[in-house]
């Protein structure tokens, strides 16, 4: 814990017409100048006091922290507690002191929005809330938090910083695909709707069973008895949802990606757009109820099976938060996402298109074609895309 006096602008500027008025009552000794340096010199020493005395019985512990996205406001919650039995807490301003290094990269503004509190009676806790901005996927580390109060005068201000260590995964950001291009993508024999093997409310035939007590009579096989003269129902199949296999091609090293040298963009901004891609498609298609998986080419990654639901979303949108881009990369093996499941297959690449190495079934997109994909708040071609590549790519092999 570290405690520190702070003296802003309208403090600073107090200070210094002090200043000049005592060293007017030091020249002239007169009995107003006097009692006016005298007045100016105790609000100073009463703010000081008041603040400082006021801030020693305040604690503050960080409450545990939701879910981050890139360019979603993230808010962290606290609990403030005034220890003191007699003396309440007024103006307390509560900042997460970031680093140069999260100012720059991590955050918008510079600086996190501050959280407030007028009053905090004795002995009582408040919940109080700072929102960030964060404009970086991975991990974002909090540490130090500082509680800041100028009253009463607003002259001079106390501070005490605490020590709160905690790490936040920032999940990538999200956009809204391209209706068009993910139905064309997952429609047909290999991603389309398929039976189940499962009963359900479907139209296909599935069994026949015996009767039961609640069964519709709509079901029963009218034409077919049991071995026992027994009445026999038909069972339909459920329709099972269409299967999404998303691919990340990142076996390129970023020094050896190819794209068009106009662009306006590095290597390491294409791999992120590339993620951004990634991350957009499973959002989509958890939207959309279909099953989908997460696979990336040239970094080593835990294999996820094919599913759907929030937990298999959230876990897909922390491996691509989790992607080390300096990390070295390996070649793409050979079958990658070429297994026995049926499902289409979304091949993404930051930079041009590559099919060589793909699945033959697959559908390539390009992140240097990004406005193009899915809907961001840039227009269409504002980026300078590269026109050589093409914007869907589909590889089929006769």
């Amino acid at each position: 814990m570290r405690r520190r006096f702070h003296l802003h602008l309208p403090g600073l500027l107090f200070v210094t017409l002090t200043l000049f008025v005592g060293f007017a009552a030091a020249n002239r000794p007169n009995n107003l100048v006097v009692w006016a340096f005298g007045a100016l010199l105790s609000f100073i020493l009463v703010s000081g006091i008041i603040s400082g005395s006021m801030m020693i019985r305040l604690r503050i512990k960080r409450l545990e922290t939701r879910r981050a996205v890139v360019g979603e406001p993230f808010e962290i919650r606290y609990n403030l507690t005034n220890t003191s039995r007699i003396r309440s807490a007024f103006a307390v301003r509560i900042n997460e002191l970031l680093t140069s290094e999260d100012q720059s990269s991590s955050f918008q503004g510079g600086e996190a929005a501050p959280g407030w509190s007028i009053r905090i009676a004795p002995g009582e806790t408040q919940v109080c809330d700072v929102v960030l901005w964060p404009t970086k996927r991975g991990i974002m580390n909090l540490d130090t938090v500082r509680m800041t109060s100028f009253f009463p005068f607003g002259l001079v201000g106390r501070s005490v910083e605490v020590s709160l260590p905690k790490s936040v995964l920032v999940l990538p950001r999200v956009h809204r695909v391209r209706a068009d291009l993910l139905r064309q993508a997952v429609q047909g024999e290999l991603g389309g709707i398929r039976l189940s093997r499962q009963p359900g409310a479907g139209e296909d035939f599935y069994s026949v069973r015996e009767f039961r007590a609640g069964d519709s009579v709509r079901q029963i096989a009218w034409k077919r008895l049991g071995a026992n003269d027994e009445l026999l129902v038909v069972q339909r199949s459920s329709s099972a949802p269409p299967r999404l296999h998303v691919c990340l091609d990142l076996s390129t090293p970023p020094a050896e990606l190819r794209f068009n040298e106009e662009l306006a963009v590095s290597p390491g901004e294409l791999e992120e757009r590339a993620i951004t891609m990634a991350a957009s498609v499973i959002a989509e298609a958890d939207q959309l109820g279909h099953e989908y998986a997460l696979s990336i080419a040239g970094l080593p990654t835990r294999n996820v099976p094919m599913r759907r639901g929030y937990w298999h979303r959230e876990r897909l949108m922390a491996t691509l938060a989790e992607i080390d881009l300096d990390a070295p990369r390996e070649t793409m093996p050979a079958g990658f996402a070429s297994n026995d499941e049926r499902s289409a297959i979304i091949m993404i690449h930051p930079g041009r298109i590559d099919s060589r190495r793909s699945p033959d079934r697959a559908w390539h997109w390009s992140a240097t074609r990004m406005t193009d994909l899915i809907d961001v708040d840039e227009t269409p071609g504002e980026d300078g895309a590269d026109q050589a590549d093409p914007v869907n790519q589909r590889v089929v092999v006769a």
